[in-house]
């Protein structure tokens, strides 16, 4: 069974699944539908992102209800939310629509980078399982790249920017739902470790 040194772990395994589900489906959103209406993918993005946020934040409740670390999971939900906003909502009236929309995607960018960042030291620091190890820090690589190929620039349309965030959810989605089915597989297994050991238990005080 893997294990782990920190509690990030220790989310519910439907956190991993919903977020993985969300993701994904965005992901074809941003990938395979718009027509270059910039408007309209930033749009799903922002929902998007309210929808991982919020899930974050009921993540938090769960953590703090079994006593587990929870700071991570209410500033990451409060992150993806206000970022959310930031998208949805035109708080720079005095900046032109073309400018807008490249300020937008640096934010996004700024988004990726940080979360992929965050993603290859969880998984250097919290797996002793090699394989778990292993698709956290490609994935937090590929997001890193990603970030990279965001940043604004005006040789590109700002649709294929978007497009790329759309990519960095497909591999973070497919990522979380594998892992969410892992970790439930894991909760089984330990569940059934302890009823065994239970038993053993009550067998030797006969």
């Amino acid at each position: 069974m893997s294990k782990t040194t920190k509690k990030f772990i220790e989310s519910h395994w439907l956190t991993f699944a919903l977020k993985g589900a969300i993701s994904v489906i965005a992901s074809m959103c941003l990938m395979f539908t718009g027509g270059g209406d910039t408007e309209l993918l930033i749009q799903v993005v922002g929902w998007t992102m309210i929808g991982l946020g919020a899930i974050e934040l009921a993540n938090m409740i769960h953590r703090s209800h079994k006593q587990h670390n929870w700071g991570f999971p209410l500033f990451l939900g409060l992150l993806e939310i206000a970022i959310a906003i930031s998208l949805l909502v035109t708080t720079w009236p005095s900046i032109g629509s073309s400018d807008l929309i490249w300020l937008r995607i640096a934010i996004l960018s700024g988004y990726v980078l940080f979360a992929s960042l965050v993603t290859i030291l969880i998984g250097f620091g919290s797996f002793t399982n090699m394989t778990d190890r292993f698709m956290w820090v490609v994935n937090g690589m590929l997001g890193a790249i990603l970030a990279f190929v965001m940043l604004p620039g005006s040789a590109y349309n700002p649709t294929a920017h978007i497009s790329f965030f759309g990519v960095y959810l497909l591999v973070n989605g497919l990522t979380d739902l594998f892992f969410g089915v892992h970790s439930r597989d894991q909760a089984l297994e330990a569940k059934a470790q302890r009823a065994a050991k239970r038993k053993a238990s009550l067998r030797g005080r006969k």
